[in-house]
């Protein structure tokens, strides 16, 4: 009987821990792409927006959820809003921001439970080129809900 209970239990172990890093992959390439491609001297930022149990100001009162992501019109930033608007979490968006935080710098661990607000830079690249990241997830005063706010300032 134990052998059919850890059969039937292993294969979910497996779904849980291989799921995030799956999802974890696909928002590494158009992060690191979108802060990749910023030139020295250039300064490029992306915000995403979310809501949960309810709509941003002014929206539809019968709203349960909303998200926006603003690129500002930079290309790589677009993939980046893209990947966020198909898969970001909403309810929860506060994984956005830690993922994004472990696809750049690896080591970092959170601990369990909901993130209600951060704030982290770190340098992304070489000695010679790269960007000054800034990785901010906060209240959104403007639309209400939380904004995840990612600035690559290139050198």
């Amino acid at each position: 009987m134990r052998a059919h209970v850890l059969v039937a239990t292993f294969p979910m172990a497996v779904l849980t821990v291989t799921s995030p890093v799956t999802a974890a992959d696909a928002l590494c390439k158009p992060l690191r792409e979108f802060i990749g491609s910023v030139k020295p001297d250039e300064t490029h930022e992306l915000k995403f927006h979310t809501i949960w149990g309810g709509g941003f100001t002014g929206s539809d009162q019968d709203t349960m959820f909303e998200k926006a992501c603003e690129h500002n019109q930079y290309g790589p930033a677009k993939g980046l809003c893209a990947f966020f608007m198909e898969g970001g979490a909403v309810e929860f968006a506060g994984e956005n921001a830690k993922s994004v935080i472990r696809c750049l710098s690896s080591k970092t661990r959170f601990p369990s439970g909901i993130l209600h607000g951060i704030s982290y830079s770190l340098t992304f690249g070489t000695d010679n080129r790269g960007s000054h990241v800034d990785i901010e997830y906060s209240q959104d005063e403007q639309l209400g809900g939380m904004v995840l706010s990612i600035t690559a300032k290139g050198y």
